[in-house]
């Protein structure tokens, strides 16, 4: 899920006008709360690592393949710095929604323990 929404979030945002737009940002944002939601206690961390990786390495993806010949020499060192750039509010909306995700799971856990 932390892969797959935000593919197809890419995807619609790519075939609807250049870019990535905010159907991506909310299939980043859904998919990493959804795999921190749905993975162990010991994969948070890795929901958490990962969601920043996920948002960049879809991003650079569907670039790539939406416009790979904008991309060539100096035009896909300026284009990753872009990518980067653009995409850190949606790394950090991604990895702040994991990090609800965990904490509610924490205190959901400890009031299943007093009970």
């Amino acid at each position: 899920m932390a892969v797959g929404l935000p593919l197809i979030g890419a995807a619609v945002d790519e075939l609807s006008g250049p870019g990535m737009g905010w159907v991506f940002a909310v299939c980043a944002v859904l998919g990493t709360g959804l795999a921190a939601a749905l993975c162990t206690r010991s994969g948070w961390w890795w929901v958490l690592a990962a969601s920043p990786v996920v948002v960049l390495a879809v991003t650079a993806g569907a670039e790539l393949l939406a416009n790979s010949e904008k991309y060539h020499g100096t035009a896909l060192a300026t284009g990753s710095t872009k990518w980067v750039v653009y995409g850190f509010p949606v790394m950090a909306k991604a990895a702040a929604a994991a990090l609800l995700v965990i904490v509610v799971r924490v205190i959901r856990g400890r009031r299943r323990q007093h009970d």
